[in-house]
């Protein structure tokens, strides 16, 4: 398989400042998206809460397009609780795949399994249409195909233990035990955290403006068949 490198980011809550030009949200995703050309990365997933709410104004809408689209790579894209695919999502609005082409929105509430073009990788994720104790993000993975690179990414709580629980859209230690894929790309928790590093590397990325205490930063994931999965935490320049 040919070696790739995937930007991981989740949690970037755009239209949470209302400010006239912006908020740091909105100045973390562009500094994210930079960071998507510097390194040249093959990929960019984001994973959940793309926007804070379902009020975002229309003119967010077009910059976020504008941003998606200058990185010039496949996107892939889950929505989180704040952006979930209920009858007021913003994303009925936004049209994501309409702007942008380059984009690869997954948003079948049973999972849905997409090829990232121009890569030796595929990702497989849960639209999210309820954020709810029902929803669990990690239901029915399945075996990853031969002869890619497999990332599973969901939105929700990892617990500590596998006993019931009141969380809404949660993800259960024996659940990521089954996981046989490469990468476990998550979004929700809005700190940079590392759940396990082997034999799959679970990993939330944190909130894009505020991962890694209270800096903005992103997830840099490289494959390779000579080193596996290796990832680093990259800060942004906001």
């Amino acid at each position: 398989m040919r070696p790739v490198t995937l930007l991981h980011i989740a949690d970037v809550h755009l239209g949470l400042n209302s400010a006239p030009d912006g908020g740091l949200e909105e100045r973390a995703f562009a500094a994210a998206m930079d960071l998507a050309i510097d390194a040249d990365v093959d990929a960019v997933l984001i994973v959940g809460d793309l926007f804070d709410h379902t009020r975002v104004s229309d003119d967010l809408l077009a910059w976020t397009a504008k941003e998606l689209a200058r990185v010039e790579r496949p996107v892939v894209l889950l929505v989180g609780n704040h952006d979930a695919l209920d009858d007021n999502s913003v994303h009925h609005r936004f049209r994501v795949v309409e702007r942008c082409p380059n984009v690869i929105l997954v948003a079948d509430p049973d999972g849905e399994l997409v090829e990232v073009p121009g890569t030796d990788v595929v990702v497989w994720g849960r639209g999210m249409v309820r954020h709810e104790r029902a929803y669990k993000p990690l239901a029915g993975v399945p075996e990853k195909p031969a002869d890619r690179w497999g990332v599973v990414a969901a939105h929700g709580l990892v617990l500590r233990d596998d006993r019931p629980s009141h969380h809404s859209s949660p993800m259960r230690p024996a659940e990521l035990d089954a996981i046989e894929w490469d990468y476990v790309a998550l979004g929700h928790h809005h700190g940079y955290d590392v759940i396990r590093e082997a034999p799959t590397p679970v990993v939330y990325p944190g909130a894009t403006a505020r991962s890694l205490r209270g800096e903005p930063g992103a997830v840099v994931v490289r494959f390779s068949e000579d080193a596996g999965t290796g990832f680093e935490w990259v800060p942004l320049a906001v």
